[in-house]
């Protein structure tokens, strides 16, 4: 595992999303309790807001400070146990070691080519069960993104 100087593209959109969704969030509440009057979702819509804006600024923190490891390797095998909301994908490093890693449905992901994944760091769930280690790292994994050679190459 390695830490990047530079900030990743994947990382820093992960960010502006996260600002772009509180944005989007206490602008509506901002509209539709103007229209309809409704305080209650004025409180709701701004404690959201104000969720995403803290969010994503202690992301951001958490990224320019390098507090994030990298994980670069080649996907070997990609499988969804059944009635989980998890995939685990087989890696082998650039150093010739085998991981497996649980993420997300959502993220795509084709045996056969070089990867680069992004996790917190310091913020390891290992309990032995895998549907816990999954529900437990669901804000530990901060994106991925394909790389076009091997790692050596780069």
């Amino acid at each position: 595992m390695e830490k990047q100087n530079k900030i990743p593209p994947v990382l820093r959109a992960k960010t502006a999303l996260t600002f772009l969704t509180g944005a989007g969030i206490g602008t509506a509440a901002l509209i539709v309790s103007a229209v309809s009057k409704d305080r209650t979702l004025l409180v709701l819509g701004g404690i959201l807001f104000l969720w995403c804006l803290l969010k994503g600024w202690m992301l951001c923190r958490s990224i320019q400070t390098g507090h994030y490891e990298c994980v670069t390797g080649i996907c070997n095998s990609v499988s969804q146990p059944p009635f989980r909301r998890y995939k685990k994908v087989c890696l082998t490093l650039a150093d010739g070691k085998e991981t497996t890693l649980l993420l997300g449905l959502q993220t795509k992901i084709k045996p056969g080519t070089w990867y680069r994944f992004y996790f917190q760091s310091g913020s390891s769930s290992r309990l032995g069960n895998e549907y816990l280690d999954a529900a437990l790292s669901t804000n530990v994994f901060l994106g991925c993104e394909e790389c076009a050679a091997e790692p050596d190459t780069l």
